[in-house]
């Protein structure tokens, strides 16, 4: 007795990419009517991954948290200040959530598949690294602020400050696992906007009441403005994650594509503007030299932007008409814009440079986004071909 068996014949280059050795088991997804192939996941799930690594650096932490305080014989501790329950948080929390995120990401980029894939992995993690160090001791010391502010003076027993210090240790440790386990162009995007526009939101309240806006955007981060570190810092870790973005598109797209000049040439721009974008948020623009490379890198960035917007045409692989509509429209504003200020003067150099950096922010989105759907388009999308053919079954005994 036989049945009809279906046989799929994959390509070597999905092979390759995947990983997959001959007589391997993978394994095949219908969802929404559609049939994903995969290759077979380890046993071992997420969860038990996460939990391991989610409470050991949690009690080495507090062990360390009441090690301390028991030595230098501080047995009624602070929620804020010098010796306090914020200054551990800050200083082990950045200790204990960075080991754990590194930990973390290296045993899920083992697991992945396909040598582009870990290629780029491997890549952006240095970067990763450095941003989410910056972000995690800017968040905290943000938190902790605003708790001082909300409860000045309060203080706890040892054991309450532990117990509160485990539940600040491990709520870090958790978002870094989660964070080291949601590597993806989406994460990383939602990321860069988020600290990006958070930040300068921040500054903008922040410095509400010196009417910032009779300056420019760049008083933010001058000597005058107040907490200027936190808008620098907010420029120079979306430039990182800007470049780690780069990176994580375009490895695996030049993988296919190593001799394409275009998207050579665009990904310099691309990280050539990122690091332009790292030197506004490194050399604030208070007087002398500083000033001048502030100065320097905002109209580099703005050389690379312009010059990316009009050349997308060329650069881009099968670029839509959409797109260069609203490439264009979007360039056409910019230079509108600068007309109106720079010889109509009707536009202030503060609007100026909000409308231009709102639309040259939302035109690279669109652009990266544009990038991300040609390597899934055009480089993972494959023909195969489905064959049937006779295998025989066991017959039943009698």
């Amino acid at each position: 007795m036989t049945k009809q068996t279906h046989h799929v014949v994959i390509p070597d280059a999905i092979m390759d990419d995947l990983d997959i050795k001959d007589g391997e088991q993978v394994e095949v997804t219908l969802k929404d009517k559609e049939a994903v192939i995969r290759p077979k996941r380890a046993d071992t799930g997420t969860q038990t991954i996460s939990l391991r690594f989610f409470l050991i650096p949690t009690v080495l932490a507090g062990i360390v948290f009441l090690a301390y305080f028991f030595y230098f014989n501080i047995l009624q501790v602070p929620m804020t200040g010098k010796n306090s329950i914020a200054q551990m948080v800050i200083v082990l929390g950045e200790l204990s959530g960075m080991g754990t995120f590194a930990v973390t990401y290296i045993r899920n980029h083992r697991q992945i598949h396909g040598r582009d894939h870990r290629r780029r992995y491997w890549r952006i993690f240095p970067t990763l690294l450095l941003s989410f160090a910056i972000i995690l001791a800017f968040v905290a010391s943000v938190f902790f602020w605003a708790i001082g502010y909300m409860f000045e003076g309060v203080s706890f027993d040892i054991y309450t400050a532990t117990g509160l210090f485990l539940i600040f240790i491990s709520i870090v440790n958790y978002l870094m696992i989660y964070s080291a386990l949601s590597i993806s162009t989406s994460f990383i995007t939602t990321l860069f906007l988020s600290t990006f526009v958070g930040g300068v939101v921040g500054a903008i309240v922040t410095n509400s009441s010196r009417q910032w806006w009779q300056h420019n955007v760049s008083f933010l981060g001058t000597s005058k403005a107040l907490n200027a570190w936190q808008f620098n810092l907010t420029i120079a870790v979306s430039a990182l994650l800007w470049i780690a973005l780069v990176d994580y598109l375009f490895v695996p797209l030049m993988a296919h594509r190593k001799t394409d000049w275009r998207l050579i040439t665009l990904r310099i721009l691309l990280t050539v503007a990122a690091i332009a974008l790292l030197g506004v948020g490194l050399f604030p623009n208070n007087r002398g030299i500083l000033h001048v490379l502030h100065t320097q890198s905002a109209w580099f960035l703005n050389y690379f932007l312009i010059g990316m917007i009009i050349a997308v045409r060329w650069l881009l692989p099968g670029v839509s008409r959409e797109f260069l509509s609203t490439s264009y429209t979007i360039g056409g504003i910019i230079v509108l814009a600068a007309i109106l200020f720079q010889f109509v003067h009707y536009l202030s150099l503060t609007a100026f440079e909000m409308i231009a950096f709102a639309l040259a922010m939302s035109w690279i989105m669109l652009l990266l986004q544009n990038i991300h759907r040609l390597y899934q388009k055009d480089e993972s999308t494959f023909i195969v071909t489905v064959t049937s053919g006779k295998e025989k079954s066991p017959e039943k005994s009698a």
